[in-house]
């Protein structure tokens, strides 16, 4: 079978989603990096476990972040190490499982970096597109994911 060719118009699309996603994603990481002294990754971690009501499994940790487990490893061991923003646990139950633990330090990091994200958010992203583009952008963007799992676990970050 013949590898099928991309339409000029398809390419465009693309290139405007990685283009966007790429100034975006260094605006959010530069600012939090001054404002909040943290990077976006970490801010992602910090977030998946509060969403998560403050303590998850390293494996679904990992599959929320879209990163290799080895790599919600290392994010993890250097949070424990800054500040002690996450702490590293076992359960009794089940010694082979190793949880990750937002503690109150990393929840107060969290709260630090909300309004740098959401200043962000607004500034660079939501006040240059309406209400209803910004409902079909979801539905775009979320039919992308869905058609695109990360089920063989490739790494997207670290």
């Amino acid at each position: 079978m013949a590898p099928r060719r991309s339409s000029a118009e398809q390419v465009a699309a693309w290139r405007g989603l990685y283009r966007a996603d790429t100034l975006l994603f260094t605006h959010l990481d530069n600012t939090l990096r001054t404002a909040a002294k943290m990077s976006y990754f970490e801010h992602e971690v910090l977030r998946a476990l509060d969403a998560a009501g403050g303590k998850l499994r390293m494996a679904p940790l990992a599959e929320a972040l879209m990163i290799s487990r080895s790599g919600a490893t290392r994010l993890v061991s250097k949070l424990e190490d800054k500040d002690g923003w996450v702490v590293r646990t076992t359960s009794p139950a089940d010694r082979r499982a190793t949880w990750a633990e937002l503690t109150p330090a990393g929840r107060t990091a969290l709260r630090t970096a909300e309004p740098v994200v959401d200043a962000v958010v607004a500034t660079f992203f939501a006040d240059h597109v309406p209400g209803e583009e910004l409902a079909r952008a979801t539905r775009i963007l979320d039919r992308l994911a869905d058609a695109n799992p990360n089920g063989d676990g490739f790494d997207c970050g670290l």
